[in-house]
This record gives C-alpha cells, sequence and structure tokens, in this order.
C-alpha cells in the first residue's frame, strides 16, 4: 500500500541508518571483548543503538568503564574506514531537507559522528544530538526529544528513522512516529518493538518540502 505521513521534522539516528558502519563496528568490538575475555557472540547481539559507554560497564570489567577509555577506544576504530559507506538513498535524503527541518540523534560521541558521516560523504547536520548532550541514552526517549527542541517542535509532529531495537523504543517513548531500516536489525524485532513501518532503506522514499511541514511516500507491505 502507498503510505503518505505528514511530519514538521525528522529525526535520524547515525549508524546504521544513515552510515552503514555495522561491519567495521562489529570487527572492532569482537577485537576490544576478546582482549578482555568477553564473549564476542553475545557482545554482537546487543550493541547496536547502544552507547560505547554503556555497552563497556554492561559486558567489561571495571577498568574498561570510564569516558577515558571509551575515547582511546573510539579514536582508534574512527579511523578505519573499511566499509563505512552511507546507507543508499541517505545522501539523496538529506540533500533534500531544508537544514532546519532534519538533525541527528546518536549514542555515539559528536566525534565519532561527525567523522562517520564526512567518511560516508554526508552532509554535517546543522542540530545534533550525541551520547555527549544527554544524561540518559536509548531506549530513554531524552535524545530525541531533545532532537526535537532542536528544531523547535513537539517530537509527536516528528518521524523518526531507525535501526536499532534501543532507538524504535526511543522513539516511540518520544510519541514520534518511527520508520525503521533493516540495515542491522530483522524486521521481525523492529515490528515487535513497536516501529510503525519497517523499509529497506531509503530507495523509494520521496520526501516533499511543502513549506509549513513535509510529506514522506513510500509503499510499505504489511507485515
Amino acid at each position: 500500500m502507498s503510505v503518505v505521513i505528514k511530519a514538521k521534522g525528522i529525526l535520524f539516528d547515525m549508524d546504521g541508518t544513515l552510515v552503514d558502519t555495522t561491519a567495521c563496528v562489529e570487527q572492532a568490538w569482537r577485537t576490544v571483548a576478546l582482549e578482555y575475555g568477553v564473549d564476542p557472540t553475545e557482545l554482537i547481539k546487543n550493541i547496536h543503538g547502544r552507547s560505547g559507554l554503556d555497552t563497556l560497564r554492561t559486558y567489561f570489567p571495571a577498568e574498561c568503564h570510564t569516558p577515558e577509555f571509551l575515547r582511546s577506544y573510539e579514536a582508534q576504530v574512527v579511523e578505519q574506514t573499511e566499509g563505512v559507506e552511507a546507507v543508499p538513498g541517505a545522501l539523496t535524503t538529506l540533500s533534500s531537507l531544508h537544514a532546519d527541518k532534519w538533525a541527528v540523534v546518536t549514542a555515539a560521541s559528536a566525534m565519532w559522528a561527525q567523522k562517520r558521516l564526512s567518511q560516508a560523504g554526508l552532509p554535517m547536520p546543522k542540530h545534533l544530538v550525541s551520547a555527549d548532550s544527554v544524561k540518559v541514552n536509548k531506549p530513554h526517549p531524552e535524545g530525541y526529544l531533545a532532537g526535537a527542541r532542536h528544531l523547535g517542535l513537539d517530537a509527536k509532529d516528528t518521524v523518526v528513522f531507525e535501526d536499532a531495537v534501543s532507538g524504535v523504543l526511543a522513539g516511540r517513548a518520544a510519541n514520534a512516529t518511527v520508520i525503521a531500516l533493516t540495515t542491522s536489525t530483522p524486521r521481525k524485532d523492529l515490528i515487535k518493538a513497536g516501529a510503525h513501518y519497517v523499509l529497506d532503506d531509503y530507495r523509494g522514499i520521496t520526501f516533499v518540502d511543502r513549506g509549513d511541514h513535509l510529506t514522506i511516500e513510500f509503499k510499505h507491505i504489511d507485515s
């Protein structure tokens, strides 16, 4: 069926939603997991959509539970660019939107977000909410509520694009409409988390700026 959504602004997650970093990120976490005796299989199942510091505190020994350790880890990993590319259709999507009508809301640090967006050839957002600027990360809605405020909007008037269960939960908790992409998470898990719509990527989505609002049109297969 054809779907048309009206919104006043769009909030994008980054890793897996705008930038395909899945292979690079997973390999980096596998490496550090083996170094510290952490089960990499269990770890990889649970890294998407959560902050690096939360991952460290959940799975790694106490010596790794510091922002300093995370910054050191990120500084090394962010220079690895193999496999880092824009999600199909992301560049066209962002290029079609006015800078004041979209924001990036990510569980990554600001440094990581800016570096990855640049590596993928995507424009820098005028509005960025990162792990550095929130007290509680996804699945808490704080980030998406902050993103909406950056745009001068109520979150209920925004559409959230996500790829992870924690992000879908955060978007729903913020009372936004959530469109999930299957770039890193199985469709069934995204549906179970409460995504309003689930798509493969941005190809086939039409964004039109109508002045006081945007329309987002696509074909959706009911699951």
